[in-house]
């Protein structure tokens, strides 16, 4: 059963919690460090599969994209 009234009461969580507002602001961070070691991580593996020609059309010799291909996706 529900009734048709909406009821917000605003308060802030740290004053009921204790706990900050938002954990979000914690975490946003860590994903954000994970989700660019991803993508450099995947950047990397399509820069290994790349043909000669294409290296080419980049400025890049086979022997620097395997080099920035076998650096950890920790290591900028």
């Amino acid at each position: 059963m529900t009734y048709g009234t909406d009821i917000r009461v605003p308060c802030k969580a740290a004053e009921i919690t204790g706990q900050p507002a938002s954990l979000g602001r914690l975490f946003l961070p860590s994903l954000q460090t994970l989700q660019s070691w991803y993508e450099r991580s995947r950047q990397r593996r399509r820069l290994a599969r790349l043909d000669e020609d294409l290296l080419r059309d980049i400025g890049v010799d086979r022997l620097t994209a395997m080099e920035e291909a076998s650096k950890p996706f920790w290591r900028a």
